[in-house]
């Protein structure tokens, strides 16, 4: 569906062909407008060798802890006379590095990389003597898929700062880039970062000498540049790009992928195609980006696939496929694609809201065609032989977790039923078994083969954590449930799986956290406390005998104590030892694993 760009005129043609759109060009904003087992656990990640980038970090010796991307205030007023200005001191923002004493179950400041004002990270990697930086001059907040939309995206810069931490006391900077475009994902697999962004050329930019309908439009002048140390340059070659094939895009849009070697920043480069991408999942060995598309046709909604292969670096295009229904638009469904052995599955769901079954959830497996550039439906479920669904009537889709050669998927209205699906045959998936529980999980866990952790939601609201058997995969059962607070409550780890910590076989036990704003059981949606909530799964190479086991809470804000949810943006908590660390925001409390109620900090 993509081909490779042969000349510079081939990509200034297809990017003018969409800048030419009247509807581009009535809705775009003017230039400058806003628009593991281990003595340590680490960042959560989807696939053990794929490193996803997070605000906070810790490599076992140091935290680092970004600032939260947002004012904790929006409008002062003077109590004398509201039309007086009020002087506001200035909050240096900065990285804080804190070195730790688990021990002690303590840490202190070690030293802090000052932020220009203007500047929000969007995450961070560590290496052993690096780290990385993703900044952004626009804080989009949690408005949600709304940013998608191009208006709201245009024009932006993004970047990517890598200070030597050889010494964390003294860290210095040693690569600064600032690329034009909208930050929309990043992974790092090994040395490379990669960087997912899109650019749109700005109009009033390119209209300054020339007029969009005629005359020749240079090909810089449509492009983004990269500024490294200051010094700029473009940021993609045309003949390292891609159009499609089909149909001219409906929007002047360059979605790049960059790679950045660590350890030679310099050296880098980017794939890019000309059109959009909402969606991004990253294995060992590809990237795949998915594009929503409609169908005029017909009463559902389809989802693009291409796929670029990692070559140590730089990427190539081994091919797209076009799919029924949308795999997600933002969040963690990244969960519902997988890569195994160069197959891609993945689940779709469509919406069909004149029907008397709203949803229809469909797995794909997809493979790289033998002789076009293409990924073939190779597997599908259902099917004309298997026609059972996935999910009863009215049922969405909720967690998804592909294990191996199994599929688990949850889908929901009033009861949850766990699907185990059998991938063991790529070209016959089926379902092998489905149990039905109140309530649903949004987020999955392994606890090893036999055992699945369902984190998600009560039939009344509470936050619910369920251990499932899943060793027969023919018959799933339930090895208990917990739930923590009434109506209201909610878990942060339900949709930021960088908000759960899990560390595996510590003394033969399996210890988790999660963080949790408590409402009060008897529906009235009091506010009863906030924090850090504590848990064991005890005998888990006995899956019938293996059970859930609450140890605590690090208790933070009690009644009284703020707005939960909204009065912070994030919680990360790390277990070292018999010490765990619970970072709000900036803030850094610690505890003892056996003595969660008395924490020390914040740091």
């Amino acid at each position: 569906m993509l081909r490779k760009v042969q000349s510079d005129e081939e990509l200034r043609d297809a990017i003018v062909s969409a800048l030419s759109d009247d509807q581009f060009t009535t809705n775009s904003t003017s230039e400058g407008d806003a628009a593991g087992s281990s003595s340590f656990t680490g960042t959560y990640t989807q696939d053990p060798n794929v490193d996803e980038f997070d605000a906070v970090r810790y490599d076992g010796d140091y935290l680092y802890v970004a600032p939260q991307r947002y004012l904790s205030c929006c409008f002062i007023f003077n109590s004398a006379a509201a039309s007086t200005p009020v002087d506001v001191p200035a909050v240096q923002r900065s990285i804080r590095i804190l070195a730790t004493d688990p021990d002690n179950a303590s840490a202190s400041l070690t030293s802090e990389i000052p932020l220009a004002e203007d500047t929000s990270v969007q995450g961070m990697y560590t290496t052993d003597d690096a780290l990385v930086a993703l900044t952004s001059r626009t804080i989009y907040g949690h408005y949600g898929e709304a940013w998608t939309d191009i208006a709201l995206w245009h024009p932006e810069q993004l970047g990517l700062q890598i200070y030597d931490i050889t010494d964390p006391a003294t860290p210095e900077l040693s690569f600064d880039a600032q690329i034009d475009g909208v930050f929309v994902d990043s992974r790092r697999v090994g040395d490379i970062v990669y960087i997912i962004s899109r650019y749109a050329p700005s109009i009033a930019a390119v209209t300054a000498s020339q007029q969009v309908a005629g005359g020749d439009i240079a090909l810089e002048t449509l492009l983004p540049k990269i500024s490294i140390n200051g010094n700029e340059t473009s940021l993609i070659e045309s003949t390292q790009c891609f159009v499609t094939n089909d149909e001219d895009p409906a929007y002047p849009v360059l979605t790049s992928v960059t790679a950045i070697p660590i350890s030679n920043p310099e050296n880098f480069a980017t794939t890019c195609y000309a059109d959009s991408a909402y969606g991004v999942y990253v294995s060992e060995s590809a990237i795949y980006l998915t594009q929503h598309r409609d169908d005029p046709d017909v009463n559902h909604n389809l989802t693009r696939i291409h796929k670029f292969a990692m070559n140590n670096g730089p990427t190539l295009y081994r091919g797209s496929a076009e799919i029924i229904g949308r795999v997600w638009r933002g969040g963690q469904n990244d969960f519902r694609m997988s890569d195994a052995d160069g197959d891609l599955r993945v689940f779709a769901s469509s919406i069909e809201f004149d029907s008397p079954d709203r949803f229809d959830h469909a797995l794909y497996i997809l493979r790289e065609s033998t002789d076009t550039l293409a990924l073939d439906v190779i597997g599908e479920l259902p099917n004309s032989e298997r026609p059972e669904e996935i999910g009863k009537p009215n049922e969405a889709l909720y967690g998804v977790r592909f294990l191996g050669n199994r599929a688990y998927a949850v889908t929901f209205e009033q009861i949850d039923p766990l699907y185990v699906i059998d991938l063991t045959d790529p070209q016959d998936p089926m379902i092998a078994g489905a149990l039905e529980v109140e309530g649903f999980s949004d987020f999955l866990h392994p606890v090893g083969d036999d055992l699945l952790l369902g984190l998600g939601q009560s039939l009344n609201g509470s936050v619910k954590l369920e251990l499932f058997d899943v060793s027969d995969i023919e018959r799933p059962l339930t090895r208990g449930a917990t739930t923590i607070g009434g109506p209201g409550s909610y878990s942060e780890a339900r949709h930021d799986r960088h908000a759960f910590t899990y560390q595996g076989d510590v003394a033969g036990v399996d210890r988790f956290t999660i963080p949790v704003d408590v409402f009060s059981e008897d529906g009235g949606f009091v506010f009863v406390g906030s924090g850090l909530y504590l848990f064991e799964i005890r005998d888990k190479q006995t899956p019938n005998l293996a059970s859930l086991a609450a140890v605590g809470s690090i208790d933070i804000v009690g009644p009284g104590g703020g707005i939960p949810t909204e009065a912070y943006e994030r919680n990360r908590a790390f277990i070292d030892g018999d010490t765990v660390y619970y970072v709000r925001d900036s803030e850094v409390w610690s505890a003892f694993w056996s003595a969660p109620s008395t924490p020390a900090g914040p740091f």
